[in-house]
């Protein structure tokens, strides 16, 4: 059988359309694979968030070496976390419901068009929760988050307060049984 050079030339378009799909198909499982190890990257990037406070010196420098970068600077808030600090650090005892502090953001609005929905509004201030800035306590309904009590997880100082606690050259003097945090309770 003599094959003409334009049977050939079908043959080699046919092999090279059956390794292009193949290709494909390869490429897209890789894509695949690939979403889910970044996926898993970005639970880890929250997981190390919220239990970096646990985590020993030695501990925080193997995972800046692995590419975490969690200095203050680093970890900013989203504009909407930002604000709903500001608006829990001036509300009377550092706390409000939830629906309270929702209405309070939407009123920093000219037009209440521009803020979030309640649901926008909660999850782009998860952050607060996750780091434990704000602490939240479960209202009487179950199945809303509308009468949940928002509050502040620790205390803000008083310029009288603020003028008690040692500045940081004096802190090393201080035994660790004197030292008291000033995000702790109490």
């Amino acid at each position: 059988m003599n094959a003409t050079i334009v049977d050939v030339l079908i043959e080699n378009i046919k092999t090279d359309q059956s390794l292009l799909a193949q290709t494909e198909r390869e490429i897209e499982t890789a894509k695949e694979n690939k979403r889910n190890v970044v996926d898993r990257l970005k639970d880890y990037r929250r997981d190390v968030t919220v239990l970096l406070k646990y985590a020993d010196d030695e501990q925080r420098k193997r995972i800046e070496e692995l590419g975490f970068d969690f200095s203050e600077s680093e970890r900013g808030l989203n504009p909407v976390a930002a604000l709903v600090l500001d608006i829990i650090m001036k509300a009377e005892d550092n706390q409000l419901t939830n629906e309270q502090l929702y209405e309070a953001y939407v009123r920093t609005f000219k037009k209440k068009e521009d803020a979030f929905n309640y649901t926008e509004f909660n999850i782009k201030c998860r952050s607060l929760f996750n780091t434990q800035r704000l602490l939240r306590k479960k209202g009487a309904d179950p199945k809303s988050s509308r009468d949940d009590i928002i509050s502040l997880n620790g205390r803000v100082l008083s310029k009288e307060d603020d003028k008690s606690i040692p500045k940081q050259t004096d802190v090393k003097t201080l035994s660790q049984t004197d030292k008291k945090p000033a995000h702790a309770k109490g």
